[in-house]
């Protein structure tokens, strides 16, 4: 049996806990932390996990009772904001997920890296989906991240790229010397058949 992944969530909407379980729970072992400060005390203890997905925002202790009123909130702002990606989308279209989707066909040669201030609150959880399969799961965010965000971003994604490029060259030479040496012993099959 193989080992599985162990997946840490930090995130205090218990929503969000049962959805992942319902979604990667056969696959992950998956560990539920609904504050930052639990994560951390685990941490201390000695413990560590293979991959770690932490929400952002946490609801602030003193605030519960504004709570449902800013979750109304939310809810009809995502209401307006679906609408208007959609008015947006009649106007401009997504040619960068074209792009995208050429180039992962054409098995490009390099790292693709979404560059987007719009999409990250435009795009529909399908069109989030495919950039990921397409481009890779790294975003940058147009003007809303420093310089030196941006630069750890592009200087990761190269450097784990450049290890990947030299593993499918060192598979693909490997394949070479495989071919080789079928044809090799093909052909001193064929001499020593002639000799005997």
């Amino acid at each position: 049996m193989t080992n599985r992944l162990e997946v840490w969530l930090v995130d205090d909407e218990a929503e969000r806990h049962t959805e992942l379980d319902r979604r990667h729970g056969e696959r992950y072992s998956i560990r539920h932390f609904y504050r930052p400060d639990e994560v951390l005390k685990a941490l201390e203890n000695g413990e560590r996990p293979d991959v770690l997905l932490s929400d952002v925002f946490f609801l602030r202790e003193d605030q519960r009772e504004r709570a449902g009123e800013i979750q109304r909130e939310s809810r009809e702002l995502q209401e307006r904001l679906a609408d208007f990606a959609g008015r947006y989308s009649e106007v401009y279209a997504p040619e960068g997920l074209e792009l995208a989707a050429k180039l992962r066909r054409d098995q490009r040669p390099f790292p693709n890296i979404i560059y987007s201030s719009q999409a990250a609150i435009l795009l529909d959880e399908q069109c989030f989906s495919r950039i990921a399969r397409e481009a890779g799961p790294v975003w940058i965010l147009k003007g809303r991240e420093d310089t030196e965000a941006e630069r750890m971003k592009i200087e990761s994604v190269s450097l784990g790229w450049g290890w990947r490029r030299r593993y499918l060259q060192v598979k693909g030479l490997l394949a070479i010397v495989a071919m080789a040496a079928v044809a090799i012993g093909w052909f001193l099959g064929l001499l020593l058949g002639r000799i005997m």
